[in-house]
């Protein structure tokens, strides 16, 4: 048995391979996490429907059980247009981090082994390995790229729709008219009764409320752009919510500094505000998305949804993802699109033209009152 490290990759003999998953807490397979099989290009674009442990497609085949899955696989059937396949480890809906199955060990036609050490990993995702194509030879890499949100997260970032849910949980959920789940994000006021988040935050929920030391209180979406996971919620019965300021012209500069407020690990890290400082790193997102921008303030699940700030204490984007196995490698979309949102909802946005810095305590305290955590469930 050959033992491949992170990021090594291996020839593969033929297009036709067999590839074994075991976990060094096994029964945790196929009940609080699954496998998911995603057929891109080589810039990761979809080219194709995935497969899921309930799910197969006509280019694989599952064998085994949930516990210990293995799978026969034809690279050279996968979709048109693909020249990968990425392996990904999952836990339904997102319900935790990867890193309470304590490690896994993938190993390829018998010959072939991976293993990664879970353990510290918070993500709800990674992407464990890929089958690729070059110069006409199948070959097999070793990777560990995690995601923060989950698998549907992912999907979204890659331009396709995935149900993460439980097979069973999504069977009952059909019948009972909802998913028996819960999440939580962040938000901002942009009006006196109206707050932005993120689209994927409450997706498929049911119940929504805003919560911060000045109440709770119910709200509901007015409208939700998925590809661009916006998101803009109405407030009932609400004293007069106090909304940001958006900035006004070019929304930042490579290597501006900024801050990062939201609501991280709620329950867990604490009720209030958490403020992370950060500078933005690039102009673009993933394959050279320009409705993003990259930035290094550190974030945590939770933070989805929170404004991220420029010196003067304006929304310069909003927080929408992360890659955490990059060292802070950070999403928000752009105020630009932000604003252009908000404008076909017709939502006016007070706007900041000042550039003079204001202290980052000044800008909380500020600022704090525009802010509240998500809750998101269905019942």
């Amino acid at each position: 048995m050959k033992v491949i490290a992170l990021g090594a990759n291996v020839s593969i003999p033929s297009s036709k391979c067999t590839w074994m998953l075991t976990s060094a807490k096994h029964s945790s397979l196929g009940e609080y996490a699954a496998l998911a099989l995603l057929p891109v290009d080589a810039k990761r674009q979809p080219q194709g429907s995935p497969a899921l442990f309930h799910v197969e497609q006509s280019w694989m085949e599952w064998q085994g059980d949930p516990h210990t899955p293995r799978c026969d696989i034809d690279l050279d059937k996968l979709p048109d247009g693909s020249d990968r396949v990425l392996l990904v480890l999952y836990t339904f809906s997102a319900q935790g981090p990867v890193s309470e199955l304590a490690g896994v060990k993938l190993q390829v036609n018998a010959q072939i082994e991976h293993e990664v050490d879970l353990s510290g990993h918070g993500d709800a995702a990674m992407i464990i390995g890929e089958f690729y194509c070059r110069a006409e030879q199948w070959k097999f890499r070793a990777l560990a790229e995690g995601s923060a949100y989950g698998l549907a997260a992912l999907g979204r970032r890659l331009g396709i729709d995935i149900d993460d849910a439980h097979p069973r949980k999504s069977a009952e959920a059909s019948r009972l008219g909802g998913a028996p789940a819960q999440a939580s994000g962040s938000g901002f006021a942009v009006t006196h009764n109206r707050i932005l988040t993120c689209a994927h935050v409450i997706e498929g929920m049911s119940d929504i409320y805003i919560t911060s030391f000045e109440g709770r209180y119910r709200a509901e979406p007015v409208m939700v752009d998925r590809q661009n996971d916006l998101a803009l919620l109405r407030v009932q019965d609400v004293p007069a919510l106090i909304p940001v300021v958006f900035k006004n012209g070019v929304g930042c500069q490579l290597g501006e500094k900024i801050v990062a407020l939201g609501f991280p690990l709620s329950g867990l890290a604490g009720g209030g505000v958490h403020a992370t400082s950060g500078d933005v790193s690039a102009l673009f997102g993933l394959h050279n998305d320009a409705s993003l921008l990259q930035f290094t303030a550190p974030i945590q699940p939770g933070s989805s949804g929170s404004p991220v700030l420029d010196g003067s204490g304006a929304v310069i984007g909003m927080v929408t993802s992360t890659v955490p196995d990059a060292q802070n490698m950070n999403f928000a979309v752009k105020s630009v699109l932000l604003v252009a949102f908000l404008a076909a909802c017709g939502v006016d946005i007070p706007s900041n033209s000042l550039n003079r810095d204001c202290p980052t305590a000044e800008m909380i305290r500020t600022l704090q009152p525009s802010l509240w955590r998500i809750e998101a469930r269905n019942t």
